[in-house]
């Protein structure tokens, strides 16, 4: 079910703010238990489908609560001598918070933080639920390209100070910049990705300097490196969507990168 999809017409022409709807998985399959279910058949359900919760609805779908482990503990002291497993799940239930696909992240996060699931959409339209766990698939999807990034950024110097002293790094440096320019001083961490790779690919630097340390083909350190850069302005910029073509594309160049790094620490 794609909740996204679903939004509002108010949503399509607002900003490309994140929403909660990004938060729910497309592939969720959202159960709910009738008023009258036995805990014990909610249990084998929750347990079948490895789910924390149920919402629980009346005969005309309107969702009443939620039947969930930490709801059943709660209710044990107040059911005396009667079983848990033949109680019914209205008699335990907590009540989930409601929000709606369109609304902006930052609320619901707060509510999140706090170890807390809640519901998308409202009592006749239940859409879908959102647990602790999908938001950090969230949060992990929109900054995995960033610690890709820095991964990669942080084992090209790396590799390049290992490449020769420091002295001629400074040099290779003021060297690569034009005659008068106000960066006299600059380290290879005041570098952009662009100016990195410029160094390092120069002709002369990169055969007395580089080879050793990135491989002695120049041309396949420039094509591996060549999306990078523009990856990079993609997600520095919000320019475009980060794509999963990307995202191979950054963890196939890490990769390559940790790979050198190895062979510079003699495991060759």
């Amino acid at each position: 079910m794609d909740v996204v999809a679903d939004s509002s017409a108010a949503l399509l022409r607002a900003p490309r703010f994140a929403r909660v709807g990004e938060l729910v998985p497309n592939d969720q399959d959202l159960l709910t238990v009738s008023v009258g279910t036995k805990v014990s058949d909610a249990l084998a359900i929750m347990q079948a489908h490895d789910y924390d919760q149920l919402p629980v609805v009346t005969s005309r779908n309107r969702v009443i609560g939620v039947f969930t482990y930490r709801s059943l503990a709660a209710g044990l002291p107040h059911l005396r001598n009667r079983s848990p497993l033949t109680s019914v799940v209205e008699d335990l239930l907590e009540d989930f918070r409601f929000y709606r696909a369109s609304q902006e992240l930052g609320e619901a996060l707060a509510f999140v933080e706090s170890g807390n699931s809640f519901l998308v959409g409202d009592e006749d339209q239940l859409l879908a639920i959102v647990t602790p766990a999908d938001v950090s698939r969230f949060l992990w999807r929109r900054t995995q390209p960033f610690v890709l990034l820095q991964d990669i950024e942080l084992g090209i110097r790396d590799l390049m100070r290992s490449a020769c002293t420091s002295e001629i790094l400074t040099e290779l440096i003021a060297a690569s910049f034009p005659a008068g320019a106000d960066r006299p001083n600059a380290r290879l961490e005041d570098l952009t990705m662009g100016e990195l790779l410029s160094i390092l690919l120069n002709g002369a630097n990169f055969g007395q300097y580089f080879q050793l340390r990135f491989g002695k083909n120049r041309d396949i350190v420039r094509i591996t490196f060549e999306p990078v850069r523009e990856i990079r302005n993609k997600v520095f910029h919000f320019r475009d969507e980060i794509s999963s073509d990307d995202m191979e594309k950054l963890v196939g160049v890490l990769g390559w990168v940790r790979r050198r790094v190895m062979i510079r620490g003699g495991t060759q």
